[in-house]
C-alpha cells in the first residue's frame, strides 16, 4: 500500500548539505541558475536525514549555491542508504517517461514576453515551430474507380463459309497459337505489362510500416502535435500530408 516517507520540512544551510557520490546524473548548473536569478529558488531539494546526502534536486542545491544563497528549503526524509539510492535512481529517471505536446508547447513559449529563466531559447523556439510547420493536412478525397476497358466486337463471320472448310485459309483455329503469342507466353512480357489491380473507391487497404521504439515515440508526439494544431484529423491524412511535403521539398 502506498504510503507517506517519514519527513520533515525546514531551512538547511547550503553549506550543510552534501552531494550523493553515487548520483549518476549530470545537469547544467548555468540554466538552474538563470532560473534562480530570474524567479528566486522554489520548492526544495531532498536529503537523506542519516547523512545529510542529498537524493533529489542536487542541481538546484548547486545552482542555489552558485546564485548566492545560503539556505535551501528541504525535506529531510528518514530512510536507510539503499531506499536513498533508490529514491535518487527514481528521481532522475521517471522525468524522462515524460513528452511534449508540441503545438501546445509552442502556443505556450510564444505566449510570454521573454524565454528568461525557462530553460528554452529563442532558436528552440523557431526550431519547434519549423518542424509543426514542415506538414500542412489536406483532406483527400476518396480515388474514383477507373471505368472497365472497352473491348473492340468481334468481327462477324462471313455467310456462307463452311467453318469445316479446310481449304479456306482465312479459317483458323482460335486455340492455335501463333508465333507472336507463343513468344509472349515464353517470355511473360504480355503479364508484365499489366499493371496491379486497383482498389475500389472507398476500399480500405492496409499499410503496414515498421518503427523502432523511439520513431514510434516520435511519430505519437509528431501525429499529437498536428492533430493540436490543425484538428482531429486521421492518421491516413497525416500520413499523407506528409509525404506530399516531403516530395514538395525534393522538386
Amino acid at each position: 500500500m502506498a504510503k507517506i516517507a517519514p519527513q520533515e520540512y525546514r531551512m538547511v544551510a547550503v553549506s550543510d548539505l552534501e552531494s550523493h557520490p553515487d548520483n549518476p546524473h549530470q545537469g547544467d548548473v548555468d540554466v538552474i541558475v538563470a532560473s534562480i536569478k530570474k524567479h528566486g529558488f522554489y520548492g526544495s531539494v531532498v536529503a537523506q536525514k542519516s547523512r545529510m546526502r542529498i537524493v533529489a534536486g542536487e542541481h538546484r542545491w548547486r545552482g542555489a549555491a552558485k546564485a548566492g544563497l545560503k539556505h535551501v528549503p528541504t525535506v529531510i526524509i528518514d530512510v536507510d542508504d539503499e531506499t536513498a539510492r533508490r529514491i535518487m535512481l527514481a528521481d532522475n529517471r521517471l522525468a524522462e517517461y515524460g513528452q511534449y505536446d508540441d503545438a501546445k508547447l509552442a502556443e505556450l513559449l510564444q505566449s510570454l514576453p521573454d524565454l528568461d529563466g525557462t530553460g528554452w531559447r529563442d532558436e528552440d523556439l523557431s526550431d519547434l515551430l519549423d518542424d509543426l510547420g514542415d506538414i500542412e493536412i489536406v483532406h483527400d478525397e476518396l480515388a474514383t474507380s477507373r471505368p472497365a476497358p472497352t473491348l473492340a466486337p468481334s468481327a462477324p463471320a462471313s455467310l456462307g463459309n463452311d467453318p469445316d472448310n479446310e481449304d479456306d485459309p482465312s479459317d483458323i483455329e482460335d486455340d492455335e497459337p501463333t508465333e507472336e503469342h507463343d513468344q509472349d507466353t515464353h517470355d511473360g512480357s504480355a503479364n508484365s505489362a499489366a499493371p496491379p489491380p486497383r482498389p475500389k473507391a472507398g476500399a480500405m487497404v492496409e499499410l503496414i510500416v515498421p518503427l523502432t521504439a523511439a520513431q514510434h515515440d516520435e511519430v505519437t508526439g509528431l501525429v499529437a502535435g498536428i492533430r493540436s494544431r490543425d484538428g482531429d484529423a486521421s492518421l491516413a491524412e497525416v500520413v499523407m500530408a506528409a509525404l506530399r511535403s516531403h516530395a514538395d521539398r525534393q522538386r
